[in-house]
């Protein structure tokens, strides 16, 4: 089972080919997501999904980000809450991850 981190824990150490997930606070409803940011030749994203907090529609959730680190160094990985229609960003998340 891969180590989870939340913005509570912005700084991420793993071994080269080893997963992680990024979990942060969500709601689709409203319009917004977050978008990825990161150095591809680093880190590899494989896989995301939603999972509703409340069993009501139009609730908020958990945003499930999993990635591999695909080479050892340190790379910066940053989230944007942001609408696809709008140029603003509502909030960030920003990590940093060292692999060995």
């Amino acid at each position: 089972m891969p180590k989870t981190y939340t913005r509570d824990h912005p700084r991420i150490d793993v071994s080269t080919g080893q997963a992680f997930v990024i979990e942060l606070a969500a709601n689709p409803t409203t319009g917004y997501e977050w978008q990825a940011d990161f150095d591809p030749a680093a880190l590899r994203l494989a896989g995301r999904e939603f999972v509703l907090s409340v069993a009501s529609m139009g609730g908020g959730g958990i945003e499930r980000f999993r990635f591999e680190s695909l080479a050892a160094g340190v790379t910066r990985l940053a989230f944007a809450y942001r609408r696809g229609w709008e140029s603003g960003v509502r909030d960030q998340a920003v990590f940093e991850v060292t692999a060995d």
